[in-house]
């Protein structure tokens, strides 16, 4: 047995002596000199006197030279940031690498009542928020929110189209729920539940109880960073929130946070398209076509103009768009490609719409006419989405004008 023990002590104290000035180098370079130093030099003394309790005699010295590099080892992942337990990590740490994070990355899952939405979160501080719904979306697959300027970006990869308005919008409301979590997070009735396995992975486990909600926080512990967060709202209207594979400080590309260079981009607050190519007729005649599919074959009653907005006109406007309500996502860019196309053209053009009540396919009535800058003559769109060149003198009359004389 003791040329066993003799052996053993031979390889650990070879194992050690073989590169331990290189070893030490490395652990020491890599502690905080000012953070450390104190609590290595008690470590170190303590060392010492453990390794100086040994009859120096040839096995004694290996015995200590192994044992003092079982606790150098344990020393180093201390203060390296691991933990012989992995239960070191403080509820402080967690606040502090949360709060240091310029970038974030996760999965959030909204559960409330029937309703359940699934998207992923990419933040970029202090103000840059962008969601890719996965489910629940709501006809809008990315909104993105820049607090900086206060305007809310809605992408449409199917048409490569996007809206930009003032409103806040889901994405706004997303960042203000980030700020609010960590405000949440430091009201000082965390608990600390301990080590806890998620999906099979070591995590230390936070609960932090409030008024309206508790929220859970499972972190890594070695890096002190939650890698996931639910929330439980209590009373009446029950919601649970699920932040899960959580990262953070990753790379993100600022252009994420805005509109693809090939997207036709709409500017609600200023009623204004613009657009990656050239507008022309055949985006005007797809516009005017959307139409007779949701209303009965026939025409819009009005398409960036038309009759006089009379309370009749606007009633039957408001039944139009009651039944288009469900139109599209693609039939709802074509008909803006088309407004776009009018709203480009210039104050001379001319533009006219009369296409109310034109049923799809009618040859012999038209919908609408504008006069191309440098012509002598105008181009009439009829009810079969035919574009003919009409003298002036030739133009079909304008209803509600006739109806006047």
């Amino acid at each position: 047995m003791n040329e066993h023990l003799d052996e053993n002590l031979d390889k650990a104290y070879k194992a050690f002596t073989r590169d331990h000035d290189t070893r030490r180098s490395a652990l020491m370079a890599s502690l905080s000199e000012s953070a450390t130093h104190k609590r290595r030099s008690e470590a170190v003394l303590r060392l010492r006197r453990f390794a100086g309790g040994f009859a120096m005699n040839n096995k004694g010295r290996k015995l200590a030279v192994a044992a003092a590099a079982v606790i150098a080892l344990l020393l180093g992942l201390h203060y390296l940031g691991g933990s012989v337990d992995g239960t070191s990590v403080a509820w402080a740490d967690v606040l502090k690498n949360v709060e240091t994070a310029t970038t974030f990355m996760y999965t959030q899952e909204f559960e409330k009542g029937d309703v359940r939405q699934v998207m992923v979160v990419r933040v970029m501080e202090p103000y840059l928020c962008r969601h890719d719904y996965l489910e629940g979306g709501d006809g809008c697959d990315v909104g993105i929110m820049n607090t900086q300027t206060g305007k809310q970006i809605n992408l449409y990869p199917r048409t490569k189209s996007a809206s930009i308005s003032s409103e806040e919008g889901y994405a706004g409301h997303q960042f203000r729920e980030y700020k609010n979590l960590k405000r949440d997070l430091r009201d000082g009735t965390e608990k600390n539940l301990g080590r806890v396995k998620l999906n099979g992975r070591d995590t230390i486990c936070f609960e932090i109880t409030g008024k309206n909600q508790t929220t859970t926080v499972w972190a890594d512990p070695n890096t002190a960073l939650p890698v996931q967060i639910e929330t439980l709202s209590h009373g009446d209207n029950r919601t649970r929130t699920l932040m899960r594979d959580i990262r953070f400080d990753i790379e993100l590309d600022r252009r994420l946070f805005e509109p693809p260079d090939d997207y036709c981009v709409l500017d609600l607050d200023e009623q204004r398209w613009t657009t990656p190519f050239e507008l022309t007729e055949k985006h005007l005649i797809e516009g005017l076509a959307v139409y007779p599919k949701y209303l009965d074959g026939r025409f819009a009653t009005r398409y960036i103009g038309g009759r006089p907005l009379t309370d009749e006109v606007k009633e039957k406007c408001q039944a139009d768009v009651k039944r288009i309500e469900g139109w599209s996502e693609e039939d709802a860019h074509k008909s803006s490609l088309g407004c776009a196309f009018i709203e480009q053209l210039p104050e001379a053009s001319d533009w006219h719409y009369v296409g109310e009540d034109v049923k799809l396919g009618d040859a012999s009535r038209a919908l609408c006419w504008w006069k191309p800058v440098g012509s002598s003559t105008y181009r009439v769109v009829y009810g079969d989405l035919s574009i003919r060149d009409v003298a002036r003198t030739d133009l079909p009359p304008i209803p509600w004008l006739t109806e006047q004389k």
